[in-house]
C-alpha cells in the first residue's frame, strides 16, 4: 500500500480521505491533532512548526523506516513546506514553481506582467512609496503583504484619510508591502479542481464582506450567483490563467473582480477556498476537491468518481460571526433549511479596530433545494448578523 504523507490540516479535511487505498502519516501541530485525525491513521508525528528544514528533517526520518510516495498538504500553512519537503527529497506531490507563485503575491504579478492577468502594482518599501503609487492612481489601491493571507494586512485606501489609518497599522519605514490599483466591481470566488493539467471550474461563490472591513463574511454558491454566459466567461478565464502559471494538479481558490470593462484577477491561491468553502462546494456539486486531487494516484476503482449527480443540494452558502448571536434565534430564523455546521463561541472578542478573517467567533453551514426559503436565510443574515 502506497503511503502519503500530509502535513497539517483542519481536522475535519481528514473525514475526506478514508478508503482510498492508501496509508497516511501526518505531521501536525500537537495542538491540532483531532479526532478525525485519529480515526484516519495512527501514523501521526507532532511537530513544532511547519518550517521546511523542521519537515524535512521529520520525513527523511520517516524514510529510515518506511516508503513515503507522495507529500502532499491542504492547509495554508504547510503548502509551501510540502512543495519544497517534495523537491528536496524527490518525491511527487505539489509543484514548487506554482506553489511559489500563488504564495508570492508580488512574485504573481511580475509573473503575470504584459498579460491579461497584469494589475497595475508597485513594491513599497515605506509610506512614501505608498504616498506615490496612490497619487499616480486616483481610484485608490489596495495595500497587502505580499506573503501574506487572509484579510491580514490588507487595506483598501481611496483617500488620504483611509491612507493615514492604513500607515497606523504599519511601520513608516522598512516595511515591504504590495501597492495594486483598486478596482471598482463585483468581486468573487472561483473554486477549481485540476488533475494531469486538465482543469474544470467547479463554482462562482458570491462574496460578501463584514461591514466596511475586508474579513470575509458570506459565502453563496447557487444556481443565480452569475448567469450562465458570465459563468462560461469566468471558467475561460480561469482556465486560461491555470493554463499560464503551468498548474497541473490540486485545487484552485481563485478571487476575481467583475468590472465594467471585463475581469481582472485579485490573486490565485493552490488550495481549497478557506473557511467552509470547500464544502459548499461538495454539497452543490458531488466533488471534494480534496479527495479527488488525492484519488488520481489511488488504486481504487475510477469508475466509482463522484460527479455532480451526487450533489445533495441546489443552494449553499456559509456565514461567519464577528459579534455576539443569540444561538436559539438562529437556529428557529433557519428552521426552513438544512443547517450542515454551526458553531459559535460563548465570549465575543472586543476589538476597536476592523476586523479580520482570524477575528470570527462563529459560523453556520446552510444548505438549501428551495429557492424561497434559502433566500429568507440569507436576508436574516445580511439583516441581523453582519
Amino acid at each position: 500500500m502506497r503511503n502519503i504523507v500530509l502535513i497539517g490540516g483542519h481536522d475535519e479535511t481528514f473525514t475526506h480521505f478514508a478508503g482510498l487505498g492508501f496509508q497516511f502519516t501526518v505531521l501536525q501541530l500537537p495542538s491540532a491533532i483531532g479526532p478525525n485525525l485519529r480515526t484516519l491513521t495512527d501514523h501521526i508525528f507532532a511537530v513544532a512548526d511547519f518550517e521546511p528544514d523542521t519537515v524535512v528533517a521529520e520525513i527523511a526520518r520517516i524514510m529510515r523506516s518506511k516508503q513515503v510516495d507522495y507529500i502532499f498538504s491542504f492547509t495554508e500553512g504547510g503548502l509551501l513546506t510540502a512543495a519544497i519537503a517534495s523537491h528536496r527529497l524527490s518525491i511527487p506531490g505539489l509543484d514548487l514553481s506554482a506553489c511559489e507563485l500563488c504564495i508570492d503575491k508580488q512574485l504573481m504579478r511580475t509573473f503575470l506582467e504584459g498579460t491579461e492577468f497584469a494589475v497595475e502594482n508597485a513594491a513599497c518599501r515605506t509610506a512614501a512609496d505608498v504616498e506615490t503609487f496612490l497619487a499616480r492612481h486616483p481610484r485608490g489601491l489596495v495595500l497587502k503583504d505580499p506573503a501574506g493571507s487572509g484579510s491580514e494586512s490588507v487595506f483598501i485606501v481611496r483617500d488620504e484619510l483611509e491612507l493615514s489609518a492604513a500607515l497606523t497599522e504599519l511601520r513608516k519605514d522598512g516595511f515591504l508591502m504590495l501597492a495594486e490599483e483598486y478596482l471598482p466591481g463585483r468581486e468573487v470566488s472561483v473554486e477549481t479542481l485540476t488533475v494531469d493539467g486538465k482543469h474544470r471550474v467547479l463554482a462562482v461563490t458570491n462574496k460578501k464582506l463584514h461591514r466596511k472591513s475586508l474579513a470575509e463574511e458570506q459565502h453563496i454558491i447557487s444556481p443565480d450567483v452569475v448567469d450562465a454566459t458570465t459563468f462560461d466567461v469566468i471558467s475561460a478565464y480561469c482556465e486560461r490563467l491555470l493554463n499560464q502559471i503551468s498548474y497541473q494538479h490540486g485545487p484552485c481558490h481563485i478571487e476575481v473582480k467583475i468590472t465594467d470593462d471585463g475581469l481582472s484577477l485579485i490573486e490565485i491561491n493552490n488550495r481549497v477556498g478557506g473557511d467552509y468553502i470547500g464544502l459548499l462546494v461538495e454539497l452543490t456539486t458531488g466533488v471534494s476537491q480534496l479527495r479527488e486531487t488525492l484519488r488520481c494516484w489511488s488504486e481504487m476503482d475510477r469508475s466509482t468518481s463522484v460527479g455532480p449527480n451526487r450533489a445533495r443540494y441546489t443552494y449553499a452558502a456559509s456565514h461567519q460571526f464577528y459579534e455576539p448571536t443569540d444561538f436559539e434565534h438562529l437556529r428557529s430564523a433557519l428552521r426552513d433549511v438544512d443547517i450542515i455546521r454551526l458553531h459559535i463561541e460563548p465570549t465575543p472578542l472586543r476589538l476597536d479596530r476592523p476586523r479580520t478573517n482570524d477575528d470570527k467567533i462563529g459560523w453556520v453551514v446552510l444548505a438549501c433545494n428551495e429557492s424561497e426559503p434559502f433566500k429568507r436565510a440569507i436576508d436574516y443574515l445580511d439583516v441581523t448578523c453582519s
